[in-house]
């Protein structure tokens, strides 16, 4: 998919318990096919999954984008309007 012309995969999951958990997983996916390490990936996907779980109160579907550029991950949740931002930057 094409966002604001940048490569970013994008990730529509319905809001139930049994599917909000695949967020991380693309990440963490995401992270070991791109050879991706950093001291702080746990807390990033820690605050991922935290954000993920906020979203979730809203009863509504979640949009995760994923992109990874210049040594960057960012991730985009989306949910019933709101919009959450995370990144961590990587070597």
């Amino acid at each position: 998919m094409n966002k604001n012309n940048q490569d970013v995969i994008m990730v529509k999951i319905p809001n139930s318990s049994s599917f909000t958990h695949l967020i991380r997983v693309g990440l963490t996916t995401l992270l070991r096919i791109h050879r991706i390490s950093s001291d702080d990936l746990e807390t990033f996907t820690n605050s991922v999954q935290k954000g993920v779980d906020e979203l979730s109160q809203t009863g509504r579907d979640i949009v995760a984008y994923y992109k990874i550029d210049e040594g960057q991950i960012v991730i985009d949740l989306q949910c019933d309007g709101k919009k959450l931002q995370f990144s961590s930057s990587f070597s």
